[in-house]
């Protein structure tokens, strides 16, 4: 059988899973809702980052335009004077050092006039030197801003240059940029706020940025890409964010900005670290919001199920005592809620039962004593009629010797039958009665009714009622023998047989008519028996019941001219004197 779970324990359960899912519930939706806001605002913040470096590159491109008009400015000014050319351009390129990598004049011949300490001594033509003067030639009113390459004195860089207009001579201003000092600015944004930039030109290949142990990147010629996404194809792309893979398979973040002022954009490549960080702190507190949240839930499901539980378990108790019949119970829930009112009302109700039951016993054991008054009524006065018309028969017949025998068993029957008939005597008793009334009645009918008793061991001080025997005797002889028209024997057994004491009274005489038998018990005494005074069987069937109960009584087994059979059933453990 599957054991039933209670109650309380029930609601324990189903108030911790919902209080606790609950807690998961709103802690899942608030880390998704918070993990969406760290996102967008580090998106945010790295789009601010890229804003501040493309103002700071902006800025660099107006110093750097500032240069080559000075530059320009001077050269004009001093155009014959070529010292004091080279001193000016010594004394700005010392002055901006932070920034560029070398300031010079090209000249046509692809010699030039330099401000670094290297180009101030070696200024033989170089072929490196021939687009960026072809490219100032071409471009005569604005500025040009090289693809990175390598120079033979400056290293990698990016030249700006621009045409000198109004020379006596074809002549070009040149500024290179140190690519070192970009890219170390850059390492340091990178570092402090855990970013990954790099400044590349429209061709793809990288400006400044993306050192090698940054990130998952493959960096040849100064060319990149992420996984299988080139860097062309990066800068192909309209959008300004995209996701994409390294080639090992970890998703990263791309934003890219394009440049105001050179024609570069700035990538940041994100590989969620910063994100990962701040989720690994949020992972903790939620971790430990849910640790919180589940002893919340023991607590709140413990307090919500011992709430319940405690007067449950008290209206439990009341109804299994109220059960096993104890219906003065007196224990009491002090409590202003519906439990208390059912308490309360239980109580009532109990007390309302009990004044029945008192009530209905009274009224029970009332009508029983009022039934047995009247059956007994019916008993006493049935011995006079019957042995003095016993004695008028012995001398109608002339039987005077036979007058004393008839008076001394009249007399030892009037002392047995006028006692109380409810007091319980013993069966001895009782076939010590019989043996009377045989003797009474084969004097008067002139007749000799055997009484043949059969008594198993043990039975003779079995209590029964007084005067129990003989109106089943006097059945038979009315009955059996014709009212004494026919002798025979009388036999009277009594055996035990399980939870029962069954006492017998056997005749061989006429028999009870079928149509009679089924309603002896149940009827009403005939006009004839209440005529002759006799004590119906329906009186023992009765007094028997309403002692014992309706499981006991008389049963009647009849074969018309062989037996009748008449069984008086007794529960097994009474003792003598029982009522």
């Amino acid at each position: 059988m599957r054991r039933r779970i209670s109650l309380p324990l029930k609601l324990f359960f189903i108030v911790f899973a919902f209080v606790l899912g609950c807690i998961i519930l709103i802690s899942q939706l608030s880390y998704r809702y918070v993990q969406k806001e760290i996102r967008t605002n580090d998106i945010y913040y790295t789009n601010q980052i890229l804003d501040k470096v493309d103002q700071y590159f902006t800025v660099n491109f107006s110093s750097f335009q500032t240069i080559l008009f000075s530059v320009e400015t001077s050269v004009k000014a001093n155009i014959n004077h070529t010292e004091v050319i080279k001193e000016q351009l010594r004394e700005l390129y010392e002055l901006n050092s932070n920034y560029v990598s070398n300031i010079y004049l090209i000249k046509s011949d692809l010699s030039i006039l330099g401000g670094s300490a290297p180009t101030r001594i070696f200024d033989e033509p170089l072929s490196e030197r021939e687009p960026l003067y072809d490219a100032a030639d071409k471009n005569r009113r604005t500025t040009f801003v090289s693809e990175p390459y390598k120079s033979k004195y400056s290293g990698w860089t990016v030249t700006m240059v621009r045409y000198l207009n109004g020379a006596p001579f074809p002549m070009a201003i040149a500024v290179d940029l140190d690519l070192n000092a970009i890219e170390e600015t850059l390492f340091k944004i990178n570092k402090q706020e855990q970013m990954n930039l790099a400044l590349i030109t429209a061709s793809g290949k990288i400006i400044a940025g993306f050192s090698e142990n940054k990130g998952a990147l493959s960096i040849q010629d100064h060319t990149f890409s992420i996984g299988e996404t080139s860097a062309e194809e990066i800068l192909d792309t309209s959008e300004t964010t995209l996701q994409v893979h390294t080639k090992d398979g970890i998703p990263v973040s791309l934003l890219k900005k394009p440049t105001e002022k050179f024609n570069w954009t700035i990538v940041s490549v994100n590989d969620e670290s910063r994100l990962k960080a701040a989720l690994s702190r949020l992972e903790t507190y939620y971790i430990e919001l849910l640790a919180a949240g589940l002893l919340l839930s023991l607590f709140i499901s413990f307090m919500v199920a011992k709430f319940i539980r405690k007067p449950l378990y008290t209206l439990k108790t009341k109804m299994k005592q109220v059960e096993q019949g104890i219906l003065t119970t007196t224990i009491t829930i002090n409590r202003n809620d519906e439990f208390g009112d059912l308490s309360r009302a239980f109580d009532r109700m109990l007390q309302q039962i009990v004044e029945l039951i008192r009530r209905a016993e009274l009224h029970n054991e009332l009508e029983r004593k009022l039934e047995i008054q009247v059956l007994q009524s019916q008993i006493n006065p049935h011995f006079l009629y019957n042995t003095l018309g016993s004695i008028s028969n012995v001398i109608r017949l002339g039987q005077i010797e036979k007058v004393d025998v008839v008076i001394g068993s009249l007399i030892s029957l009037l002392e047995y039958g006028i006692d109380d008939a409810s007091e319980k005597v013993s069966l001895r008793q009782e076939l010590r009665n019989v043996a009377d009334y045989i003797e009474i009645q084969n004097i008067r009918y002139n007749r000799n009714f055997n009484l043949i008793e059969d008594i198993e061991a043990g039975l003779l001080d079995f209590p029964v009622f007084r005067m129990l025997l003989q109106p089943l005797v006097e059945n038979s002889i009315f009955h059996g023998y014709n009212g004494g028209e026919i002798e025979g024997p009388i036999t009277i057994h009594a055996y035990r047989e399980e939870d029962y004491v069954i006492i017998e009274v056997v005749d061989q005489g006429e028999g009870i008519p079928a149509d009679k038998l089924k309603h002896i018990l149940i009827s009403e005494p005939s006009e004839e028996e209440v005529k002759r005074k006799r004590i119906g069987l329906n009186n023992i069937h009765g007094r028997i019941r309403l002692h014992y109960g309706d499981q006991f009584g008389l049963d009647i087994i009849s074969i018309p001219k062989e037996i009748t059979r008449i069984r008086a059933l007794f529960p097994a453990e009474l003792q003598k004197g029982d009522a």
